[in-house]
């Protein structure tokens, strides 16, 4: 018998008063959850069935590709197989609201089950392996990637752990006909390395996710460690995955499952064999079906135990803390500490570790379930398969045992599979999911003392005092080279080319350390974005600026970013703020966090900016007018401090500035007479002294760390091609000296951090 009304909707917080009522023949009840792309509501068909629907909110209906999108969503949803699906109801992508409807599911996620009672214990491990490679084989069998599996979308319901929400979800169809920069779409913990490097997506994204989210379950730590999503991103395309603590019968499988060449991950269906001890599954040409008897025999006895008071909430509750993706804002549906905001523990971190306490040892005794040894996945060997002594793919380690609170076990047998409640995205808005995107919550601060905590790609050691990095165009394109500047007038020695891809590669920056290089890459296909490189070239080049606020920036492609003293925020110009709205200047973006703080009075023009050694103030140059030059201007990062002009009445003649190592002095571009010149000045802004006098244009000055007193600087005099010059700023009477030769045209030099 249905329940009433008023009983499902204390599970919800009330409707808003802008809220639907009724879409189509469903009457709302209440809101079960809310994210960046819409709501999701609880609501009860014309028959009394609980559904949940999800609405779009209507910026992202202007999307011209959307209603389109919307529809393929739903159709695909249908093909997975039912027995392993919650079914997909109805679906109006005509609707003035688009929305779905799906089954309801109640539970809690994954990723608060094991913030609040730590991790997963035996048998029950193997159930949640076991549930969720079994979804992932009827979702691919239908020609669909969830290409967001994490442990937010996998629900510890009742009745077993269901998998949910697709995200974007775009069918594996060829020739759908619709476009779009969606397909990379991911979870940065549980991203797999073709997501990161935009490669082909293939199921193979899910094969590497499933891993991470096993690892995660058995241990508490997400599979690469703790840390701000671009050092996870960095991890996972370099490092090995950490699975010492996932449990023996499970690590080989993990393993295989996060293989970085894709090709060498089983398929799902694999995993399903193997969990299941056929020997069949390490043949990647294996047809082997998949016994439903057989998960339903490792899926039986599933309770989900209620919290005991020293749990993170000190509380109860067993009702959801999430649905579809979005945060819940209901009340818990048995005791719990709520208010009308929801639980207390909040929305889920995608890049941080639970802080929460665990409860090592509570129930019954470990390796136990109900008090009874469980019995092994595949029965094979005392660790269960694959764990001989030299098996191919066993990852290197000890095991180390945690301690865990294994779920209660009780009579009920589960029905094959998992739930699959189809939610759609668009690129224009955010992620509905309660591990939301990385971000700050307070401003940027540039004077901290503590080290950062970036995993940016390091040379071994770090370039020497007398290195410099510029670009040089060879082969049709500009790319990154090193060179040591010799001590008197001779040419650039132990030039190296450190980058080569065919866009080019221009206004390098070198990080405080000295080990690692970021550069504005121009990509052949539109795609402009900053790279960071060690200094030394090995290594790929990693993207920066790729999720939270730090994302939604969009970089002009003449823009320099500078480093923060201590390396671990940048400066850069922006057209767009933190949120992808229009409010072009200066910001702040905290490597760690994605964070974007805007430098409040900074013009909107402004320009090259550089960051004082002392970490207190930043130079740029800005204009009252459109144009490539203008005067130079310091402003000092806190809230409230406005900008100090140094240089007056010079139309757009200056740019390019650059600190001394000591921050006394600035070094910038002028021009005079037609020609563009060096200058210097105190960074008071003492009157400015020129010290370069030639045809031709002087610009990008940049001095040598302390205490060296050159300065290097990129020219092009009349009849020769672009040049590197260095100038002995200590000896007045000296002149600049060319030290590059060739005609490989080198520019935007950069020799100290300043």
């Amino acid at each position: 018998m249905a329940s009433s009304d008023a009983e499902v909707a204390a599970r919800t917080v009330p409707l808003d008063a802008d809220d639907p009522r009724e879409l189509g023949s469903y009457r709302l009840l209440g809101q079960l959850g809310k994210g960046g792309m819409g709501k999701v509501y609880l609501g009860r068909s014309a028959k009394g069935r609980l559904v949940a629907i999800k609405v779009i909110r209507n910026e992202a209906v202007s999307n011209p590709e959307f209603r389109a999108r919307f529809r393929l969503e739903a159709e695909t949803a249908r093909r997975v197989a039912r027995v392993c699906t919650a079914e997909v109801l109805d679906a109006d992508p005509d609707a003035e609201w688009p929305y779905i409807v799906t089954e309801f599911i109640e539970g809690e996620t994954l990723s608060r089950y094991v913030q609040r009672n730590g991790p997963l214990a035996d048998a029950n491990l193997e159930q949640l392996a076991v549930g969720v490679a079994a979804a992932l084989t009827a979702i691919h069998s239908a020609g669909i990637i969830h290409r967001d599996l994490k442990p937010a979308n996998v629900i510890l319901s009742p009745f077993g752990p269901r998998v949910i929400d697709f995200g974007i979800a775009r069918t594996a169809d060829a020739g759908s006909g619709l476009t779009g920069d969606l397909q990379q779409l991911g979870t940065p913990a549980f991203m797999s390395p073709e997501q990161i490097e935009s490669s082909p997506i293939t199921s193979a994204v899910d094969v590497w996710a499933w891993g991470g989210l096993v690892a995660y379950a058995a241990t508490g730590h997400y599979p690469f460690g703790e840390g701000s999503a671009q050092v996870l991103l960095y991890r996972a395309l370099h490092e090995d995955p950490r699975l010492d603590d996932v449990d023996a019968a499970l690590r080989p499988i993990v393993w295989l499952a996060m293989r970085k060449d894709p090709n060498g991950r089983p398929s799902a269906q694999q995993l399903m064999l193997r969990l299941l001890g056929d020997p069949s599954s390490s043949n990647p040409d294996a047809a082997a079906a998949v016994n439903p008897e057989d998960v339903t025999n490792v899926l039986q006895g599933w309770q989900l135990p209620v919290p005991g008071p020293d749990s993170a909430t000190g509380a109860g509750a067993t009702g959801p803390t999430s649905y579809a993706g979005a945060p819940y804002t209901g009340a818990p549906h048995t005791g719990g500490q709520h208010t009308s905001a929801g639980y207390t523990a909040g929305p889920d971190d995608a890049t941080r570790l639970p802080t929460s306490g665990f409860r090592p040892g509570a129930g019954p005794a470990e390796g136990t379930v109900g008090g009874q040894t469980p019995t092994r996945l595949g029965g094979s060997g005392p660790d269960g398969p694959g764990t001989a002594p030299g098996a191919p793919g066993t990852p290197p380690g000890p095991h180390k045992r945690s301690n865990r609170t294994p779920l209660l076990i009780g009579g009920a047998i589960v029905a094959v599979g998992a739930i699959l409640a189809v939610v759609l995205a668009i690129a224009s808005g955010g992620k509905d999911d309660d591990t939301a995107t990385p971000t700050a919550t307070g401003g940027a601060s540039a004077t901290s003392t503590a080290p950062a905590t970036t995993a940016l790609p390091e040379s071994a050691q770090a370039l020497g005092k007398d290195q410099i990095v510029y670009t040089a165009k060879k082969n049709g394109s500009y790319n990154l080279f090193t060179a040591t500047v010799p001590a008197g007038t001779g040419e650039i020695t132990n030039e190296k080319q450190i980058t080569s891809d065919a866009g080019d590669e221009i206004l390098p920056v070198i990080r405080p350390e000295r080990k690692t290089i970021v550069y504005f890459a121009k990509g052949t296909d539109g795609r402009n974005q900053y790279m960071a490189i060690a200094a030394d070239g090995t290594g790929k080049p990693f993207p920066l600026f790729t999720t939270g606020e730090a994302a939604k920036l969009r970089i002009p492609d003449d823009t320099r970013p500078s480093f923060s003293p201590d390396g671990g925020a940048l400066v850069t110009r922006s057209f767009t703020n933190g949120s992808g709205a229009t409010q072009p200047g200066l910001y702040i973006v905290q490597l760690d966090t994605s964070k974007a703080t805007r430098i409040q009075f900074a013009a909107a023009r402004a320009t090259d900016p550089a960051w004082s050694p002392s970490g207190d103030k930043i130079a740029y140059w800005a204009n009252e007018a459109d144009g490539d030059r203008g005067f130079i201007v310091t402003i000092g990062i806190g809230t409230d401090d406005k900008p100090n002009r140094l240089t007056e009445g010079q139309g757009n003649g200056d740019s390019d500035p650059a600190w001394s190592p000591d921050g006394g002095k600035i070094a910038f571009t002028r021009s005079v007479n037609g020609n563009l010149e060096i200058f210097e000045m105190d960074s008071g802004g003492s009157p400015p002294v020129q010290v370069t006098d030639a045809p031709g244009d002087d610009q990008d000055p940049t001095f040598a760390p302390a205490p060296d007193g050159r300065l290097v600087f990129s020219t092009q005099r009349p009849g020769e091609d672009k040049q590197l010059h260095v100038l002995d700023l200590q000896n007045p009477a000296g002149t600049d000296h060319r030290i590059t030769p060739g005609n490989t045209l080198p520019a935007h030099v950069r020799w100290n951090a300043g």
